[in-house]
């Protein structure tokens, strides 16, 4: 018999988590980590533990060289503990939980539009951010459940928020999402070093990323979708980590450019796929839409995905005739 899956209020999630604080609990992340499914996870596991719980966040794949500031020192692990209460956040469907895609969770927090609910769900896809959910809950757990709030948590969830926005400069960004960003910064959240870590550092590798993709850089449809790739041989040749070869942002800032994608090579013949949209006229090209095609996912305006293909040249054409349809 299937268990039923529920979609539940904010304040029905607060209840449960509630309930849950006083033992275990493992807070997974999706792979591919960024500042937003990591910052949320910290900070629910913080609260946990200042009020007496045992909570960790379950990594399964690589934290970025950028956002270890907020990792280091953090409860983390890397697999499930027996009998815990399992919490996702920022996780649209099982496959993006990696390794624990076959694994039984309890509750799901995720502001994707779409996704492939695993659980029972607090799902709202007009948040810029799935911190903006987790910020609302955890302000019903300090108001109704007379939780406290570290300002660690704070800090978090701020890097969730300023992650996934852009710094505040992406369409996905509302009067809510700054509302959020100025309570938090009341509660003691640390802006200063948020934005200068996420916005303004970038390794030697992350350079050498960028040098790569300006080198392999392609204009299609007369520049509306500018792309780059990277094998693995390049990657290894050039001291570049898998991790932190995400250029479509990069791609997507070309003048005139509409959508941009970033290809690379994460084992033979699989190509990890990043793509970005940019609004122009009020209107973006779907991202989500288009990685659907591949069994991936995300937002209107920023979504990723796996293709098959035997090189580089192979991967960008499938994805450029799946944007081209949504394109014209």
């Amino acid at each position: 018999m299937t268990e039923k899956i529920s979609a539940v209020t904010e304040s029905r999630a607060a209840e449960i988590l509630a309930a849950a604080s006083g033992g275990d609990v493992d807070i997974a992340t999706h792979v591919s980590p960024d500042a937003d499914t990591l910052g949320c996870a910290l900070a629910l596991a913080a609260l946990i533990n200042e009020n007496g719980g045992h909570a960790r966040v379950v990594l399964t794949d690589t934290v970025p060289e950028y956002l270890k500031f907020l990792t280091d020192g953090a409860p983390t692990g890397m697999e499930l503990r027996p009998g815990s209460f399992r919490l996702a956040v920022d996780v649209a469907a099982p496959r993006q939980l990696g390794a624990l895609a076959g694994e039984k969770f309890d509750l799901m927090i995720d502001h994707h539009g779409t996704g492939e609910p695993f659980c029972d769900n607090v799902v709202d896809a007009g948040a810029a951010a799935c911190g903006e959910i987790v910020f609302r809950i955890i302000k019903l757990l300090r108001d109704t459940f007379g939780m406290r709030v570290p300002v660690s948590a704070a800090t978090y969830l701020y890097a969730a928020i300023s992650g996934d926005t852009g710094s505040f400069r992406f369409a996905n960004t509302t009067a809510d999402t700054h509302r959020a960003a100025a309570e938090l910064h009341e509660m003691g959240a640390d802006t200063v070093t948020v934005a200068h870590r996420l916005h303004a550092v970038k390794t030697l590798r992350e350079l050498r990323a960028e040098r790569l993709a300006l080198s392999n850089m392609k204009l299609l449809f007369d520049g509306k979708l500018v792309a780059t790739s990277a094998s693995s041989k390049e990657l290894a040749e050039n001291g570049i980590l898998p991790v932190d070869f995400a250029e479509a942002d990069l791609m997507r800032s070309v003048s005139g450019a509409l959508v941009g994608v970033s290809l690379r090579e994460s084992s033979e013949g699989e190509w990890r796929v990043s793509t970005r949209s940019n609004v122009t006229g009020g209107r973006s090209v779907d991202c989500a839409a288009v990685c659907a095609r591949f069994g991936g996912g995300g937002h209107r305006g920023a979504a990723g995905c796996t293709v098959y293909a035997n090189s580089a040249e192979a991967a960008l054409a499938a994805v450029a005739d799946a944007f081209s349809e949504e394109m014209f």
